[in-house]
């Protein structure tokens, strides 16, 4: 396939709170917001340009991280290390609803149902448009005074569904999509310029989707004690960044 993550990459933005555990253990509350898209007629290495599919779509994110920090920081506030690299992994609830825009008109892709959806028969069911994904990734920490870090991170979705982009399995019956929904779901559904036949391969069901999200932030420390060994479990840190999403 093509790899559309530096072609189609969009600004994202979020914000987190922290609580640290232990010196190396910090578990991180995260909401998350950004955009995913992809245009099959940019396609550089496969044939999907004659597919000629495209769509964008608003991510929507709540996670829980757990965060291992590669250096001990338990030497106090003031002292902790100049550069701190880190992982992290956890669970995230997300939202996505991909759409198509037509001449200034915006298509929601999943209630057309452009893979049979919402015809009788064998097909299958409408997609949920939430979904549980696993987060992971690396990241890093440069000390700017006493109470700023500043930092960049990037984060890999591993999701559960195919249909982030609206395309998984097969095109649908033709005769039975137009009959019921006419020539526009035909379109969403099949886009290029020599119509595929009906059942032939759409996409691909076997791979489910990843986003990835990619993001510099600022950490303010609200407190000097926060690494002290006897306050740890008492302390927070909130942040806020900006960031980027890209669809894969």
């Amino acid at each position: 396939d093509d790899n559309f993550t530096l072609v189609f990459t969009r600004p994202a933005f979020g914000i987190h709170t922290t609580l640290v555990v232990f010196p190396r253990v910090h578990f991180r509350i995260a909401l998350l917001h950004g955009s995913i898209s992809a245009n099959d007629a940019q396609a550089s290495f496969t044939s999907n340009g004659d597919r000629n599919l495209r769509f964008y779509s608003e991510i929507n994110e709540a996670g829980f991280h757990i965060l291992y920090s590669l250096q001990n920081r338990s030497r106090g506030f003031t002292k902790r290390n100049f550069a701190v690299p880190y992982v992290f992994a956890g669970i995230s609830y997300f939202q996505f609803a991909p759409k198509r825009n037509i001449n200034g008109t915006v298509y929601d892709l999943q209630s057309i149902g452009t893979e049979g959806q919402n015809l009788p028969g064998n097909y299958p069911k409408p997609y949920k448009l939430q979904q549980f994904s696993v987060p992971f990734g690396i990241g890093f920490k440069i000390k700017v005074n006493k109470n700023f870090d500043a930092g960049a991170e990037t984060g890999f979705r591993k999701t559960f569904t195919d249909y982030l982009d609206d395309v998984s399995g097969n095109y649908p019956d033709k005769t039975a999509l137009y009959n019921a929904q006419g020539s526009l779901a035909l379109y969403l559904s099949d886009s290029s310029a020599e119509p595929h036949d009906s059942f032939t391969r759409r996409g691909n069901p076997d791979n489910s989707d990843w986003y990835v999200y990619t993001n510099i932030h600022l950490t303010y420390y609200f407190t000097t004690s926060l690494f002290k060994q006897y306050k740890l479990k008492s302390q927070y840190k909130g942040n806020t960044c900006k960031g980027l999403f890209s669809g894969k």
